[in-house]
């Protein structure tokens, strides 16, 4: 499972600000250990340039509900993979009846 945190796009209503003096960004943590954590972060990436602003929104789940998120984020990403396999699996079927069809009116008598 990767770490990666999702970004709120909508504006802090805390009005926090970071290091560089930008309004700072509320982003929710997607790591096992901090599951649906929500934080402050510099808006800006710090290889453009930001700082390495960086504060808790909320204090930590309690272990259950880290136990709960963690299992539906694994059965959201299960199904995600049996959607995206059933795709491909329908768009090669599309694709072999085309193909069979071509063959069939090539191979066809011209009466």
């Amino acid at each position: 499972m990767s770490s990666f945190s999702n970004s709120s796009m909508a504006s802090v209503d805390e009005g926090r600000y970071c290091r560089c003096g930008n309004e700072a960004l509320l982003k929710t943590s997607w790591t096992q250990l901090n599951l649906g954590r929500r934080f402050f972060t510099c808006r800006i990436s710090k290889k453009m340039g930001g700082c390495d602003y960086f504060l808790w929104y909320e204090d930590r789940h309690p272990p259950q509900a880290n136990r709960v998120m963690w299992g539906l984020l694994k059965k959201v990403n299960a199904f995600d993979e049996k959607l995206k396999r059933a795709r491909n699996i329908f768009i090669l079927g599309v694709v072999a009846a085309g193909l069979l069809m071509f063959g069939i009116w090539k191979l066809k008598p011209n009466c």
